[in-house]
């Protein structure tokens, strides 16, 4: 079991004053039977009233308004999480498993995703009485494999098909190929977003439900979901799990800035935080 420090900002810079904007930030971690949030604090520039909500994924987040001119605007969230390595996320329900068996969006298969699970199953003759953990265990090893982890060479809008044509992609393709194959082979997956220790960017990752529990894959590094990873939030693929949206009015052109850390919290000074020592 780690204890995690993690701190995501965002910053936006504008040419031209917004008169006005509205937001939806999809950044909080929320507990569930792997991780439990601790310590959350949350800045916004301009200040403005948000409000929490739920999404029908379960996702928490933050929205709402601002109608006063600026040309900045910045998003910064930090906190604890104390992870441990079960691997096993949260229950599953019939509804949910239900909804996340059919491919949609960025996971829709096309003929070579197709063709790749009919040679997986001549390969691989057992497969298909395999438990969804024992094809996902499959899958991950196989994509890992086969794909080169590489940036700038595919997109937002990048579906799984054509990563997979590609060959090569970062986290999000990854995952999507990993759900979209799981889905062709009768499982229940859907496409998780996060943080993982180190520094850089948000990170994706697949979770596979059986038994009636959900469990967490990362393709990209091809491991199980250990406890250097801290879940924000879920849904049938990257679209649904956009960590920032927003409308607006003016702006002009913008550039976008994300920093993102996630350390070990020592022993010692997780004492420190919770006021032990004094």
């Amino acid at each position: 079991m780690k204890r995690l420090h993690f701190d995501y900002c965002m910053e936006i810079r504008y040419s031209t004053d917004v008169s006005w904007c509205c937001y939806t930030i999809k950044c909080i971690p929320k507990d569930n039977d792997r991780q439990k949030i601790s310590n959350i604090k949350i800045d916004m520039i301009p200040e403005t009233k948000a409000e929490w909500a739920t999404d029908s994924h379960g996702n928490r987040y933050l929205y709402g308004s601002n109608e006063m001119p600026h040309a900045y605007f910045k998003y910064h969230i930090k906190g604890d999480a104390e992870c441990d390595c079960s691997g096993y996320e949260s229950p599953s329900t019939e509804q949910e498993e239900m909804i996340y068996r059919h491919s949609h969006g960025l996971t829709v298969p096309g003929e070579k995703l197709k063709e790749y699970m009919k040679a997986l199953r001549s390969e691989l003759p057992s497969f298909d009485d395999m438990k969804p953990l024992d094809k996902a265990k499959q899958i991950m090893v196989k994509i890992h494999g086969r794909l080169v982890y590489e940036k700038g060479c595919t997109g937002v809008n990048t579906g799984a098909e054509d990563a997979f044509a590609l060959g090569r992609g970062v986290c999000q393709d990854y995952s999507h190929i990993m759900i979209s194959l799981l889905q062709l082979a009768g499982c229940s997956a859907r496409y998780v977003t996060g943080l993982i220790i180190g520094e850089g960017e948000s990170h994706a990752w697949v979770e596979v439900a059986d038994g009636g529990k959900w469990y967490g894959f990362d393709p990209t590094n091809n491991t199980l979901v250990q406890d250097s990873h801290i879940k924000i939030g879920c849904g049938r693929d990257a679209t649904e799990c956009q960590l920032n949206r927003g409308i607006m009015h003016g702006g002009g052109q913008q550039s976008q800035n994300i920093y993102v850390s996630v350390s070990e919290i020592s022993p010692a000074q997780s004492i420190i935080n919770r006021g032990a020592l004094f």
